[in-house]
């Protein structure tokens, strides 16, 4: 099975920045639920880094250290 982790941020000047990445994993291996959690969190974190390298590049925020999802993504409303 192949899963696709997208990330995708609109900045307040309508400017965009997107990355994504697939894991591929073995349902064959009865770990596989555990693999899983793990290899879409650690693929997660490295999307978030180059969106926010790519956010910075495009100089939708300043490089004053690590920025808090919510500084560069909308708060998700109820029912999303």
């Amino acid at each position: 099975m192949v899963i696709r982790v997208l990330l995708d941020a609109d900045g307040p000047d309508a400017a965009t920045a997107a990355v994504s990445t697939t894991v591929e994993i073995n349902t064959t291996d009865p770990r596989w639920p555990a693999w899983f959690v793990e290899a879409v969190a650690f693929q997660a974190e490295e999307a978030a880094r180059r969106l926010r390298d790519e956010i910075l590049a495009q100089q939708a925020i300043t490089d004053d250290g690590p920025a808090p999802l919510a500084a560069v993504a909308p708060a998700a409303g109820a029912g999303r």
